[in-house]
Protein backbone atom coordinates (compact mmCIF):
# COMPACT_ATOMS: atom_id res chain seq x y z
CA UNK A 1 0.00 0.00 0.00
CA UNK A 2 0.96 3.78 -0.70
CA UNK A 3 -0.21 6.97 0.38
CA UNK A 4 -0.14 9.57 -1.82
CA UNK A 5 -1.61 13.09 -2.57
CA UNK A 6 -5.16 14.07 -3.25
CA UNK A 7 -5.01 14.84 -6.81
CA UNK A 8 -7.99 16.39 -8.46
CA UNK A 9 -8.53 13.37 -10.74
CA UNK A 10 -9.28 11.33 -7.84
CA UNK A 11 -12.06 13.95 -6.03
CA UNK A 12 -15.18 12.10 -7.60
CA UNK A 13 -13.82 8.58 -6.71
CA UNK A 14 -13.18 9.73 -3.09
CA UNK A 15 -16.25 11.47 -2.65
CA UNK A 16 -18.10 8.13 -3.52
CA UNK A 17 -15.86 6.25 -1.75
CA UNK A 18 -16.76 8.52 1.25
CA UNK A 19 -20.55 8.19 1.02
CA UNK A 20 -20.28 3.96 0.15
CA UNK A 21 -18.67 3.65 3.41
CA UNK A 22 -20.95 6.14 5.45
CA UNK A 23 -23.92 3.99 4.07
CA UNK A 24 -22.24 0.80 5.72
CA UNK A 25 -23.62 2.14 8.97
CA UNK A 26 -27.48 1.79 7.98
CA UNK A 27 -28.29 5.50 7.78
CA UNK A 28 -31.81 6.24 5.75
CA UNK A 29 -32.08 7.89 2.64
CA UNK A 30 -33.08 10.93 4.10
CA UNK A 31 -29.54 11.08 6.42
CA UNK A 32 -27.56 9.75 3.26
CA UNK A 33 -28.80 12.83 1.71
CA UNK A 34 -27.48 15.26 4.04
CA UNK A 35 -24.37 13.40 4.31
CA UNK A 36 -23.59 13.00 0.79
CA UNK A 37 -23.59 16.73 0.87
CA UNK A 38 -21.12 16.97 2.77
CA UNK A 39 -18.80 14.02 1.63
CA UNK A 40 -18.51 15.39 -1.65
CA UNK A 41 -15.21 16.84 -2.48
CA UNK A 42 -14.75 19.77 -4.65
CA UNK A 43 -11.70 21.25 -6.57
CA UNK A 44 -12.46 24.48 -4.31
CA UNK A 45 -12.83 22.18 -0.91
CA UNK A 46 -9.44 20.67 -1.61
CA UNK A 47 -7.43 23.79 -1.71
CA UNK A 48 -8.56 24.93 1.63
CA UNK A 49 -6.92 21.65 3.08
CA UNK A 50 -3.65 21.67 4.97
CA UNK A 51 -3.45 18.15 3.75
CA UNK A 52 -5.99 15.26 1.27
CA UNK A 53 -4.01 11.78 0.74
CA UNK A 54 -5.74 8.29 -0.39
CA UNK A 55 -4.19 5.14 0.22
CA UNK A 56 -3.95 2.85 -2.79
CA UNK A 57 -3.13 -0.97 -3.64
CA UNK A 58 -2.53 -2.21 -7.12
CA UNK A 59 -3.71 1.20 -8.55
CA UNK A 60 -6.79 1.33 -6.70
CA UNK A 61 -7.58 3.87 -4.29
CA UNK A 62 -8.80 2.00 -0.87
CA UNK A 63 -9.43 5.24 1.38
CA UNK A 64 -8.44 8.40 2.54
CA UNK A 65 -7.79 11.60 4.99
CA UNK A 66 -8.43 15.28 5.00
CA UNK A 67 -7.20 17.54 7.33
CA UNK A 68 -8.18 20.79 7.46
CA UNK A 69 -7.42 24.13 9.80
CA UNK A 70 -9.69 25.93 10.25
CA UNK A 71 -10.52 29.79 11.43
CA UNK A 72 -10.18 29.59 15.11
CA UNK A 73 -6.71 27.59 14.43
CA UNK A 74 -7.70 24.09 15.50
CA UNK A 75 -6.59 21.18 13.26
CA UNK A 76 -9.23 18.89 12.04
CA UNK A 77 -9.16 15.27 10.53
CA UNK A 78 -11.78 16.08 8.67
CA UNK A 79 -12.60 12.77 6.92
CA UNK A 80 -10.91 9.36 6.77
CA UNK A 81 -12.95 6.69 5.13
CA UNK A 82 -11.64 3.70 3.63
CA UNK A 83 -13.78 1.29 1.04
CA UNK A 84 -15.80 -1.00 2.61
CA UNK A 85 -14.62 -3.86 0.65
CA UNK A 86 -11.35 -3.31 2.71
CA UNK A 87 -12.40 -2.94 6.20
CA UNK A 88 -10.58 -4.79 8.79
CA UNK A 89 -7.40 -5.03 6.79
CA UNK A 90 -5.56 -2.16 8.89
CA UNK A 91 -6.12 0.58 5.56
CA UNK A 92 -8.05 3.34 8.49
CA UNK A 93 -5.19 2.60 10.99
CA UNK A 94 -2.50 3.44 8.80
CA UNK A 95 -4.33 6.10 7.18
CA UNK A 96 -4.78 8.32 10.74
CA UNK A 97 -1.00 7.07 11.21
CA UNK A 98 -0.27 9.45 8.54
CA UNK A 99 -2.63 12.47 9.15
CA UNK A 100 -0.76 11.97 12.60
CA UNK A 101 2.38 12.51 10.48
CA UNK A 102 1.35 14.94 8.69
CA UNK A 103 0.19 17.19 10.92
CA UNK A 104 2.89 16.73 13.48
CA UNK A 105 5.33 17.71 10.67
CA UNK A 106 3.46 21.07 10.44
CA UNK A 107 3.56 21.49 13.94
CA UNK A 108 0.72 20.75 14.89
CA UNK A 109 0.79 18.89 18.38
CA UNK A 110 -3.09 17.38 18.38
CA UNK A 111 -5.64 17.06 15.76
CA UNK A 112 -9.61 17.09 16.20
CA UNK A 113 -11.80 14.58 14.98
CA UNK A 114 -15.45 15.02 15.11
CA UNK A 115 -16.58 11.40 14.27
CA UNK A 116 -19.24 9.66 13.29
CA UNK A 117 -20.62 7.39 16.78
CA UNK A 118 -20.07 4.02 14.52
CA UNK A 119 -16.66 4.78 14.64
CA UNK A 120 -15.96 6.06 17.93
CA UNK A 121 -14.39 2.59 19.10
CA UNK A 122 -12.13 2.81 16.13
CA UNK A 123 -10.91 5.92 17.76
CA UNK A 124 -10.59 5.49 21.20
CA UNK A 125 -8.62 1.80 20.53
CA UNK A 126 -5.96 3.88 18.40
CA UNK A 127 -5.15 6.28 21.41
CA UNK A 128 -8.03 9.22 20.88
CA UNK A 129 -9.07 11.02 23.90
CA UNK A 130 -13.13 11.92 24.07
CA UNK A 131 -13.00 15.68 24.33
CA UNK A 132 -16.90 16.52 23.94
CA UNK A 133 -20.13 16.21 21.95
CA UNK A 134 -20.73 18.20 18.77
CA UNK A 135 -24.31 18.92 17.53
CA UNK A 136 -24.48 16.69 14.28
CA UNK A 137 -26.32 17.77 10.98
CA UNK A 138 -29.25 15.63 11.72
CA UNK A 139 -31.53 17.07 13.92
CA UNK A 140 -31.81 15.54 16.81
CA UNK A 141 -28.13 13.68 17.37
CA UNK A 142 -24.99 14.40 18.84
CA UNK A 143 -21.67 13.19 17.90
CA UNK A 144 -18.51 12.55 20.15
CA UNK A 145 -15.39 15.12 19.29
CA UNK A 146 -12.07 13.63 19.68
CA UNK A 147 -8.30 14.94 20.44
CA UNK A 148 -5.17 12.70 19.01
CA UNK A 149 -1.62 13.02 19.19
CA UNK A 150 0.36 14.10 16.30
CA UNK A 151 3.04 12.49 16.12
CA UNK A 152 6.73 14.64 15.09
CA UNK A 153 10.78 14.04 14.65
CA UNK A 154 12.06 11.01 15.64
CA UNK A 155 8.53 9.69 15.90
CA UNK A 156 7.48 9.97 12.61
CA UNK A 157 9.80 7.37 10.35
CA UNK A 158 8.32 4.27 13.30
CA UNK A 159 5.33 5.50 12.70
CA UNK A 160 5.09 5.94 8.99
CA UNK A 161 7.11 2.47 8.64
CA UNK A 162 4.42 0.44 11.11
CA UNK A 163 1.68 1.87 8.87
CA UNK A 164 2.83 0.66 5.45
CA UNK A 165 3.84 -2.68 7.25
CA UNK A 166 0.98 -3.93 8.27
CA UNK A 167 -1.29 -2.20 5.46
CA UNK A 168 1.12 -4.19 3.39
CA UNK A 169 0.86 -7.78 5.24
CA UNK A 170 -3.28 -7.86 5.36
Amino acid sequence: MTIRPLTHADLAFVSALGISSKATWGYSEQEMSVFRTELTLSETSVQELMAAEVAVINNEIVGYFTIRRHADGVVELEHLFVAPHRFGRGIGSALLRKARVTAGSLGEPTLKVIADPNSAGFYERTGATLVGNHKSSIPGRTIPIYEILTVTGEEEQGVAGQSADRAQSK
